[in-house]
């Protein structure tokens, strides 16, 4: 049996939760069965593409398509060469080139299916809006990282779903894999200026509005006037970061919050092994990938109520969740488990649990192998032929 060809299509690779959920089934998926390659667009501006060097070590076929335009004709032009030339099956996409590729669908043989890992905040401009639904009538199916999304999606019916194979395929979290290092605490604590009576919180996010940075600053500044011996290690990048950095400067709290940059995902496991309590600020979340690491090491989590964290965290027991938007609640959480040292090893503990017993990698990957086999076969009609 010949296998079936997918091609990843995504603007970007970043180190980005979308990309490294991308990153995780391509790497994981039986390649007896599914002959993987990967377009992005190099030039469309962006969070980056660190993850190119690694796809391509893997072997994959990785193509760049042309033009700084989401949409650009040099782009579309080489994207339907390279799905005639690799006899794809199925496009597989990640984020609005999903709109490129519909319309590919009508010049090839190919299914074409998308991933939304977050909820629909914004309809877009009228003009796209009509693009983006009228198109989703050549969509096969629809991959939602959390029930919550799905219902997003229904209910603003920005794109037509009746017709369409649908499924809730929740991120996995490779727990044995992030727990099999050891680290060596005291020498990393050492490097990021923490001695042990500190209580160290950390933040991991691209600086976004999405991810609310500017709030969890605000709340670290009601923490710190309470408990003096915090520190609060922000990991991440984005557009945001001189508005955040100079926030922290007029709230005089620079003692108390280091700005960590980007790093590559093994420095961040690194910084989680010092952290006494992960928080999440975000304002919207599908999924909440980091969230589920920090879990898989065994810390507790304070995030806002949304329908990612809700999937992840379990009130009162592997942490504490609280309104969006409102940084006296997000600070209470805080204080509330810096307080209670007893209380933050129970959630730890329960939370490591969570997560390898129910996002496990290989329930992700079988869910998706058996999304692309159903999106096939409804192509094909009972003598066996598309």
């Amino acid at each position: 049996m010949k296998p079936i060809n997918i091609l990843m299509l995504s603007a970007s690779l970043s180190l980005t939760g979308t990309h490294r959920i991308l990153h995780d089934l391509v790497s994981g998926l039986d390649h007896q069965k599914f002959n993987i390659s990967i377009a992005f667009k190099p030039e469309f501006s962006g969070p980056g593409n660190d993850l190119l060097a690694s796809f391509s070590d893997q072997g994959f076929s990785v193509y760049a398509l042309g033009g700084q335009k989401l949409f650009g004709m040099q782009g579309f032009l080489q994207l339907y060469q390279v799905i005639r030339r690799n006899k794809i099956d199925i496009i597989h996409c990640w984020d609005d080139l999903v709109i490129i590729a519909r319309f590919l669908k009508l010049f090839t043989r190919c299914h074409v299916i998308e991933s939304h890992g977050n909820p629909v905040m914004s309809k877009g401009s009228l003009s796209y809006y009509l693009l983006n639904k009228l198109s989703s009538i050549l969509l096969d199916g629809v991959i939602f990282q959390s029930e919550g999304i799905m219902k997003s999606y229904e209910n603003t019916k920005v794109i037509f779903l009746k017709r369409i194979k649908k499924s809730v395929i929740h991120n996995c979290i490779n727990a044995k894999t992030i727990n099999k290092t050891t680290y060596n605490r005291s020498e990393i604590k050492k490097r990021f200026g923490v001695d042990d009576r500190t209580i160290v919180l950390t933040n991991i996010g691209y600086f976004n509005e999405q991810k609310a940075q500017e709030l969890l600053i605000q709340s670290i500044k009601i923490v710190v006037d309470r408990i003096l011996q915090v520190k609060l290690i922000i990991v991440g990048w984005g557009p945001l970061e001189n508005k955040l950095r100079e926030l922290v400067k007029t709230l005089k709290i620079e003692d108390n919050v280091i700005f960590a940059g980007k790093r590559q995902h093994e420095e961040v496991f690194e910084i989680l092994s010092i952290t006494d309590l992960f928080v999440l600020s975000s304002l919207w979340e599908g999924f909440g990938l980091v969230i589920g690491e920090a879990m898989a090491m065994g810390k507790p989590v304070v995030a806002t109520e949304t329908d990612g964290s809700q999937v992840l965290v379990v009130e009162n027991e592997t942490g504490l969740l609280v309104p969006p938007g409102d940084p006296r609640a997000l600070a209470a959480a805080i204080i509330s488990l810096i307080r209670d040292p007893e209380r933050r090893a129970k959630m730890g503990e329960l939370g490591r649990i969570r997560v390898t017993t129910l996002f496990s990698p290989e329930k992700f990957i079988q869910a998706h192998e058996s999304f692309y086999t159903k999106i096939l076969n409804r192509g094909t009609d009972k003598n066996g032929t598309k």
